[in-house]
């Protein structure tokens, strides 16, 4: 995992900081896809104590640009180093309504569609081709949350129709949870705690409830696991 440590604070005292929930929430992806960003060295952490781990705002937008991700940051939320100055109305009232872009029109939830974000991240597809995808297919979308969002089962659809005439077929790079079960004998909860602890990538199908596993990086990481056990095995002889 990339970090840096707080050795010289006049350099960072200007910046602004999030938690790695919050940096998440405004990519629009989940805080385990975030982790994953972090492991692979994507996206640069600041450790300002031993329990925490900070994302500055520099390498927050850095990261959305390189990735196409739409990044919705109200101000208000902003966490900040300066100190406070001026009066403070501390019997000023929270707001109690959401804002304008943070509600879904009615039927939209994060279970029956997917933020654009979601889409690239999840299916592995980048802003450009995703847009001649929506143009051929003519895929209506949504605004919703302060970002545009499509329903689950017509990005699915148009994305393998989109693969099918490239000449791809989905089971050709991905792994089924039931083809990796009767591969190697493994049960589903163990299938996807593995997929999770090694990094493999998933798609998401039917709605968000069948994940596909890519083929390259689930035999990567059960050769890379093997090793790892026969190393551990001989070491105790």
């Amino acid at each position: 995992m990339a970090q840096v440590n707080v050795t010289e604070r006049h350099q960072l005292s200007s910046q602004k900081f999030f938690t790695i929930q919050d940096a998440a929430d405004y990519l629009r992806i989940s805080k385990r896809s975030m982790y994953r960003l972090i492991q692979r060295g994507e996206i640069i952490t600041v450790k300002i104590m031993s329990r925490m781990t900070r994302i500055t705002l520099d390498e927050l937008l850095k990261l959305a640009h390189s990735k196409g991700y739409e990044v919705i940051m109200p101000k208000e939320t902003i966490y900040r180093q300066d100190a406070e100055t001026g009066s403070v109305n501390k019997l000023a009232k929270c707001r109690k309504t959401p804002k304008a872009g943070e509600r879904a029109p009615d039927g939209v939830t994060h279970d029956t569609h997917y933020t654009m974000a979601e889409v690239l991240s999840s299916f592995d597809i980048k802003y450009g081709r995703f847009y001649e995808v929506r143009n051929r297919y003519q895929l209506q979308s949504v605004h919703a949350w302060g970002t545009t969002c499509f329903k689950k089962e017509d990005v699915e659809r148009v994305i393998g129709l989109y693969n099918e005439e490239q000449g791809k077929n989905i089971s050709d790079d991905w792994y089924t949870c039931f083809d990796i079960m009767k591969l190697y004998g493994l049960g589903k909860t163990q299938v996807r705690r593995f997929a999770e602890t090694h990094g493999v990538r998933i798609r998401k199908f039917k709605g968000g409830r069948a994940n596909y596993y890519l083929k390259a990086d689930w035999e990567a990481a059960r050769k890379k696991a093997e090793k790892n056990s026969t190393s551990t095995k001989a070491k105790r002889k």
